[in-house]
């Protein structure tokens, strides 16, 4: 035998030495868990599990139950404690590679109540972006993002996590719901339908445009609307995700600050169909377009500060702000043109108004000035000061209760609800904050509240210090908006769907 040869024989039995021996032993090391950022934690609350060998996926296990998890890697998983865990002290370990880890404790808790807080879920994010939508049934969609990943979440109404699934990257538009429960989500260039049990039924990726800038929306006649930065508005089956039509519109659609608006439609003539939508973005005026895709008008409502969301009054006029949000006007929705304007001798802008049943406008400009205002007398109706920074209004359906929320500088956010005829304060919620290293809960984007006026999701971003110590997500809040004094119920586990238990796909 050469020594070539016999070098190669021995080269061939060191490897195949190290493959039989060294790589089964990686594969079978036993994952060890170290620690958790809690020791107690309710239904569907979220739990962070540190350790090594923890791999690249595997499962994890809550009293015998899969957990829907949305971050892995090998020294750290987040999941969530399924909704139909047993209450009390259960055992939490992981399975990777067929291997478990070692047992650390957790008690399973139900869901609280405090106050008017119904309930609070806690995402796997630092900040939700935008209120979530709602489906016919109750459903609550939040799209966020993790480290890696998009995340959209499928809650009950009473705050059990139903189902999470990925898509990709960070939320560009709110999300919003059809009326058989499909919910629409967008972030750069991609849209997803996903339907109401968490599949992907679809994904379409726009070849000409830039980032969506408009949530994706299904209109009067069932077809999904919204519109791309550079490429336009557009129509598509929403079924199939076939492109009916397509308008960069003039001036050519074009957007800088990424303050997305939700799509809005309303009827051209007083007592018609609804037969157009509404596009803003913050380098074009206000464009209205026929359900066809014609252009119709452009109409000057913009905020060069960022986008100008309209509202709709029950005769289809157009009510937004101009002039860098320092006016509000009202606007034809037969031609675009100016029916009036006013200005309210604001410090700074303002950049949406909330329309109430009545047709009551609402809206926050200066330094927390929020105001009402009679669009038919056009005049003030009532105002008031509230001190920090303050998100646009959001008015329940029956005009009963107007929600406000921000957040004092350096202090604790906050929702305040306010009678819509006169302005006075009704109660104020204290969001979670803790000083320094602590962390401090600020609501983001306006309240989504229910059909039947009864409860108000608010989502939140969380500023934290020491991330490290403190591990927090993003909460979105269930408030209770019709009991004296609030003090709902305690929150229940096994809402619709809660036996569901995994990992997000």
């Amino acid at each position: 035998m050469s020594i070539k040869t016999l070098q190669n024989s021995m080269r061939t039995y060191l490897a195949s030495a190290f493959l039989l021996f060294v790589v089964p032993a990686c594969i079978n090391a036993q994952p060890i868990i170290d620690d958790t950022n809690v020791g107690e934690a309710p239904r569907s609350g979220r739990v962070v599990i540190y350790g090594q060998g923890f791999g690249m996926n595997g499962e994890v296990l809550i009293a015998g139950l899969d957990c829907w998890v949305t971050t892995w890697t090998d020294a750290r998983v987040v999941a969530h404690v399924p909704e139909t865990a047993d209450l009390g002290v259960t055992d939490l370990r992981l399975i990777v590679g067929g291997q478990q880890s070692n047992a650390v404790p957790l008690t399973v808790t139900e869901r609280q109540s405090e106050g008017r807080v119904l309930w609070t879920f806690e995402a796997d994010a630092d900040n939700l972006w935008w209120r979530p939508a709602l489906s016919p049934d109750g459903t609550i969609y939040i799209h966020t993002n993790n480290d890696r990943d998009g995340l959209v979440y499928a809650l009950s109404p009473d705050g059990g996590l139903l189902w999470v699934q990925k898509v990709n990257w960070y939320p560009y538009v709110p999300p919003s719901a059809g009326p058989d429960g499909a919910v629409y989500v967008g972030s750069i260039g991609t849209i997803y339908r996903l339907s109401p049990f968490g599949e992907i039924d679809w994904l379409y990726n726009d070849p000409d445009g830039i980032n969506i800038e408009v949530s994706p929306t299904i209109g009067p006649d069932g077809m999904l609307y919204g519109a791309f930065e550079i490429s336009g508005a557009f129509a598509m089956n929403p079924l199939t995700a076939e492109v009916l039509w397509s308008n960069p519109g003039d001036p050519v659609m074009s957007d800088k600050s990424g303050h997305a608006t939700e799509m809005k439609f309303g009827p051209s003539v007083p007592g018609g169909p609804v037969d157009q939508l509404y596009v803003s973005m913050d380098r074009i005026p206000l464009i209205a377009f026929s359900l066809d895709g014609d252009q119709r008008f452009t109409a000057s409502l913009s905020n060069l500060s960022g986008t100008a969301e309209v509202a709709i009054g029950s005769d289809g006029t157009i009510y937004g702000p101009r002039s860098i949000g320092l006016q509000v006007a009202a606007v034809d929705p037969a031609d675009g043109s100016t029916i009036w304007e006013y200005f309210g001798g604001w410090a700074t802008g303002i950049e949406n108004v909330e329309i109430g049943p009545d047709d009551m406008l609402y809206f926050v400009g200066g330094a927390g000035q929020l105001e009402a205002f009679d669009p038919y007398s056009q005049r003030q109706r009532w105002q008031r000061l509230i001190s920090g920074f303050v998100q646009v209004p959001s008015i329940s359906p029956n005009g009963s209760t107007l929600v406000v929320s921000g957040m004092i500088p350096g202090s604790e956010g906050f929702v305040k609800a306010f009678n819509p005829k006169n302005g006075k304060e009704l109660w104020t919620v204290t969001l979670p904050s803790a000083p320094y290293p602590g962390f401090r809960v600020s609501p983001v984007h306006h309240a989504r509240i229910t059909a039947d006026s009864s409860t108000a999701y608010v989502s939140s971003w969380t500023a934290e210090d020491l991330p490290s110590v403190t591990d927090k997500g993003a909460f979105l809040f269930a408030i209770d908006l019709v009991s004296e004094g609030g003090g709902g119920k305690k929150g229940k586990g096994g809402g619709k769907g809660g036996g569901k238990n995994g990992r997000a796909p």
